[in-house]
């Protein structure tokens, strides 16, 4: 999506010599509903993520926040479960595999280590990205969550005004709907975007739903995870997520959409 105007999630950023960025974290839970989940939280994580990472490269002057840019690859790690809510970071430019990537480092308000995230994406400087995308969008197959078949949210782990947006488990197999109505704000308390498509947080709470539903409902905590984009997910059109791989602490899935391998999701998991 293009760069934020007017709302920033971080501030009092310090560029240290380095080229690494401090900053600070909001703390208007009404201005950033997601910032009232556990921090662990991975909607929470992707959520912050997009507003972290903008807006540091911003305070180093390498960002023009009129160009759309995408995430394409993203990876996180837990710290201990017992901490508060986002207060403060630290923002690096890395090289991960080979590829210029970022890293970021968050504590919470007694300095407490939150979790380190670290991602690369693609800015989109001279392609008109709206009429880019204007054939994908027109393509995919239209549905409404108005009459979708959604599972019972006690198998899907919903907190309070949560949504669902995954349909019952077979065989390894779940479908999907997102569109305005149930996955952007005011008709999810939390989740919000572009309106473009789908994004990063709402994939990470689709594949967290998918864990719930391949544990019958059974609390969980997601300790890290790896998400990798190659292709957008369209909003009011069904997809599925199916499950690549189940071990003692992990799940692997895809997500899929009219016939395109969308993205690629790993969580390790720790009991709740």
């Amino acid at each position: 999506m293009p760069g934020p105007h007017g709302k920033a999630f971080t501030g009092d950023h310090v560029v240290l010599d380095d080229g690494s960025v401090e900053f600070a974290c909001s703390r208007d839970a009404g201005a950033w509903p997601w910032t009232a989940l556990h921090p662990h939280h991975p909607g929470a994580i992707q959520a912050l993520s997009y507003w972290v990472s903008v807006e540091c490269a911003a305070a180093l002057g390498n960002w023009d926040p009129d160009k759309w840019s995408a995430l394409t690859w993203t990876r996180w790690e837990c710290g201990d479960p017992d901490v508060g809510t986002y207060a403060s970071g630290t923002y690096r430019r890395t090289t991960i595999d080979g590829k210029e990537s970022f890293s970021i480092d968050f504590a919470d308000a007694e300095g407490r280590h939150i979790c380190r995230l670290d991602g690369r994406g693609v800015v989109f400087r001279t392609r008109d990205f709206e009429a880019w995308r204007k054939g994908d969008k027109v393509a995919a197959p239209k549905s409404s969550s108005d009459d979708f078949a959604y599972a019972d949210a006690s198998l899907l782990g919903l907190a309070q005004d949560e949504r669902p947006l995954l349909g019952p488990l077979d065989n390894g197999t779940a479908h999907g709907l997102l569109d305005t109505a149930n996955s952007m704000t005011p008709h999810h308390p939390w989740l919000d975007g572009s309106g473009d498509h789908v994004n990063s947080a709402h994939l990470a709470e689709v594949a967290r739903q998918f864990v719930s539903l391949t544990r019958e409902g059974q609390p969980f905590r997601v300790t890290s995870a790896e998400m990798a984009f190659r292709h957008y997910v369209e909003l009011g059109s069904p997809f599925t997520i199916e499950l690549l791989g189940r071990g003692d602490s992990e799940v692997a899935m895809r997500v899929r959409q009219a016939g395109h391998d969308c993205t690629d999701i790993r969580y390790a998991l720790a009991e709740a």
